[in-house]
């Protein structure tokens, strides 16, 4: 630690000469000047350090005695300095250096978002690329609070947020809300049917009247679980107590049955690339970008476009980017059967997944057949799920 301040504050190395160089270091050390390094070379001849702002007053006590006093190096930060004075050029580039470095260090590089799951991280960064929170934006003058408020009301699926600008580094921490439940207007009547068809496996009842019993078959629209709830009357009375309308609760779960189906032409349009490309750079610089002088018209009628970044060293929101247009012409050819049967189950099982969760799919099987120039391909799944629905009076 001491050397980092000595060498901060600068040093100069002195030569001493004359009789009884002992007097002269006591005589320092008396009006409190620091020294160290101190060696003797024989005879009267000493040398040792001193800080750079002392060396004028150790100077000046060499003169009240028989010494002599010389300069033999300086080191140190002002010694560095002293050496460059007649380097303007490079003195100038590091001023400049550091004036950058203060300057740019305000600016904000990089803008990290944390804590969301459901919410994309895209989104919640063109929400704060809107407000004025991306690269190159002056860290200081960023309302962080005001910010945080303005994307919070337009994205009503976060509870929190909190903007922190620390250098070049924007972070910026979100937390996300429950979901809202929905409510449900007791007071009204309503009666649970069956959206699909299929064989009751399970009937769990909580509120109005059981309509259906396991293992009886249903179809889609009938009701499973009525509105109407019948007093039942004691042995002793003979007369009818009437019911009430509540709205009916529960749980249905059924054996259901879905077929799916989709269709894909055999023949079809491919591109066939012709060889012939065309590239125009651009730089991209704090979000801004800057064309080249290039030739910007495209000749061609059909391409495509293919953008390439390269991207500066650590991490400096400074990038080169080069697009690319490839032409290419239409050509008519065969579609390989095996790779668009594998899309339309793809297809398939998406839209079966929308009907169903998948753990309530208990088999699923494809059929593929080739009819009048298509390729189509049927899903047969069998699920186990709840066909409930409410539906008000």
């Amino acid at each position: 630690m001491r050397r980092a301040a000595n060498w901060v504050r600068g040093w100069v190395e002195l030569e001493l000469s004359g009789e009884a160089g002992e007097e002269f270091f006591n005589l320092c050390a008396r009006q409190n000047l620091g020294f160290w390094a101190v060696r003797k070379h024989g005879g009267d001849r000493w040398t040792c350090r001193t800080s750079f702002l002392t060396w004028p007053k150790v100077r000046a006590a060499a003169r009240t005695g028989p010494w002599s006093v010389g300069l033999l190096r300086r080191g140190g930060l002002p010694g560095l300095v002293w050496r460059l004075r007649y380097r303007w050029a490079l003195l100038a580039g590091a001023a400049i250096c550091l004036a950058a470095v203060g300057t740019l260090s305000r600016f904000v590089l990089t803008v990290r978002v944390s804590g969301n799951q459901s919410v994309p991280t895209g989104t919640i960064l063109s929400q704060l690329r809107a407000r004025g929170v991306k690269p190159g934006a002056f860290g200081p003058g960023l309302d962080v609070r005001q910010i945080g408020h303005e994307v919070l009301l337009e994205l009503p699926q976060l509870s929190w947020m909190s903007i922190n600008v620390r250098g070049t580094v924007c972070e910026v921490l979100v937390r996300e809300g429950t979901p809202r439940p929905e409510l449900m207007e007791e007071d009204k009547p309503a009666h649970i049917v069956a959206r699909y068809p299929g064989i009751i496996t399970r009937i769990d009842v909580t509120r109005g009247e059981q309509l259906v019993r396991r293992g009886q078959t249903v179809a889609a629209g009938d009701t499973l679980i009525g509105s109407w709830v019948d007093f039942k009357e004691p042995e002793y009375y003979d007369g009818d107590m009437g019911g009430m309308l509540v709205r009916a609760a529960g749980r249905v779960r059924a054996r259901t049955w879905h077929t799916l189906r989709a269709a894909i032409p055999l023949t079809g349009d491919a591109k066939v690339f012709t060889g012939r490309e065309t590239s125009r750079w651009s730089l991209e610089f704090f979000g801004h970008s800057v064309k080249f002088p290039q030739r910007t018209s495209i000749s061609y009628d059909r391409y495509d476009k293919i953008a390439t970044y390269y991207a500066a060293p650590f991490r400096l929101p400074v990038a080169l980017r080069r697009e690319t247009c490839r032409e290419y012409a239409p050509q008519s050819g065969a579609v390989d059967p095996q790779r668009a049967a594998e899309a339309l189950k793809g297809e398939l099982r998406q839209r079966l997944d929308a009907l169903c969760d998948a753990s309530e799919v208990r088999r699923v099987d494809y059929k593929t057949e080739t009819r009048e120039g298509l390729l189509m391909v049927t899903l047969l799944a069998e699920c186990e799920q709840d066909i409930g629905v409410t539906v008000e009076d």
